[in-house]
């Protein structure tokens, strides 16, 4: 009889075991669930500017780069319209520039000009234009792309420019056939300071159909800091299987490409207004190495606001806790200048939510975490914008942007403006 009742207590306390050790499972298992579920919905608390600013100031590691306390004020130099659209001719509309300082100091601008209509999907041409006195006065256009007469969306689409300055030279890279079952990943360069241009080659192979993306209009990266010193980054969004954002990395001058950090979409197919689809993507490099991506809100999620991104380790990641949105930067969604210079970071964009209109340059005395008011470049209809300024010029910035009051593509100008240093800046 001991015997028994020793095997039954002994039952009993194995049933507890197991009992508890089910409920352990069933812990665990719920809270694996819930990461993956916060990974893919991205949760309140990982797109909330002022929760990620307190994480970053907790980081010994990921912390922002100490900025100078000096203020700076704008004043336009010169403003000069390099195209003009609504004219009778072969080309008809100009859109979406961007703009680059070349390896000997001199300024490049490329635009799409749109045979047929205003829409993405026809025919165009890439249109160049070179200063070499400053912006002052501009060459006549030269054509580097021509997609002829082609059909209805089997056409090219304006990219991402930028410079390896240790090859001294320049890169265009741009998609072909966008809305295509199968999409082509085309990159182009110059190497003799912007003046003629190679053939197109295709590079889809090298990051793969997956990653095949629309580079973002604005300018690529040269890393000048470690992790990845002397990679070049370009941030791409969409995809020809869904929607989403992904950065491209070159550690041999360009010559071979490959896909660093991906963040998709949620979900990643039939996006509808409201969901998380991060889009047109503007990368800048912080003194401590990290890369700072400024990024089209494209379905509104949460506000009419710009999505931050941030990478530590030259693209390869973007941490979610790294994810926020800034509502100080509103858009009307759209993609946006962003520069970095000498501790005050610029940013150009509409100051408006709904509209494309009201052109503002507002500027940043701690890496984006507070902005100043700015000041109004263009009171009228105004789209997308990009900066840049030249190496041996500390003094100027150049800002070339859509206008107009018509429409806000009526014209494509470059303002050339002077940064002047104060005592004092206004945080907002």
């Amino acid at each position: 009889m001991t015997d028994i009742k020793q095997a039954s207590a002994m039952l009993k306390w194995l049933r507890v075991v197991l009992r508890v050790l089910l409920v352990i499972m069933v812990l665990m298992t719920g809270r694996l669930l819930y990461s993956r579920v916060s990974y893919s919905t991205l949760t309140k608390r990982q797109m909330d500017l002022h929760n990620d600013a307190q994480t970053a100031q907790g980081s010994s590691v990921q912390r922002s780069p100490r900025s100078s306390n000096a203020g700076v004020s704008l004043s336009v130099v010169h403003d000069i319209v390099l195209w003009t659209s609504h004219r009778r001719g072969e080309v008809g509309i100009f859109r979406v520039p961007v703009l680059t300082y070349t390896p000997k100091g001199n300024l490049v601008a490329i635009t799409e000009g749109r045979r047929k209509s205003k829409s993405d999907e026809n025919p165009k041409v890439f249109a160049v234009k070179r200063s070499t006195d400053g912006g002052a006065t501009w060459s006549p256009s030269q054509w580097i792309v021509d997609d002829g007469m082609s059909r209805f969306k089997r056409c090219s689409y304006i990219g991402t420019i930028f410079v390896d300055d240790t090859t001294a030279t320049i890169f265009l890279m741009y998609v072909f056939c966008e809305f295509c079952p199968t999409r082509s990943l085309m990159l182009m360069n110059s190497t003799d300071d912007g003046i003629t241009w190679g053939r197109p080659r295709n590079i889809t192979d090298q990051v793969g159909k997956e990653h095949a993306t629309h580079p973002s209009p604005g300018y690529g990266i040269q890393k000048k800091h470690d992790p990845a010193k002397g990679r070049l980054i370009v941030c791409g969004h969409g995809f020809h299987d869904g929607k989403g954002l992904v950065l491209l990395l070159s550690d041999d001058h360009g010559v071979t490409w490959r896909h660093g950090a991906f963040v998709p979409s949620v979900p990643f197919l039939n996006i509808q207004k409201g969901h998380f689809d991060p889009d047109e993507c503007q990368p800048v490099e912080f003194p401590d190495g990290s890369v700072h991506i400024v990024v089209r809100n494209q379905m509104v999620y949460k506000c009419n606001c710009k999505m931050i991104m941030r990478s530590f380790d030259g693209g390869e990641t973007l941490p979610r806790q790294y994810m926020l949105l800034d509502r100080t930067l509103i858009e009307p969604r759209i993609t946006s200048g962003v520069w970095l210079h000498n501790g005050t970071m610029f940013y150009s964009g509409p100051n408006t939510r709904l509209k494309r209109s009201k052109l503002y340059i507002r500027w940043s005395h701690d890496f984006g975490r507070t902005w100043t008011s700015g000041t109004e470049i263009w009171g009228d209809l105004a789209g997308y914008s990009t900066f840049t300024m030249l190496p041996q010029d500390n003094d100027h910035i150049y800002m070339l942007y859509e206008r107009g009051t018509t429409e806000y593509f009526d014209e494509i100008a470059v303002t050339k403006l002077k940064i002047s240093s104060s005592t004092t800046h206004d945080p907002r």
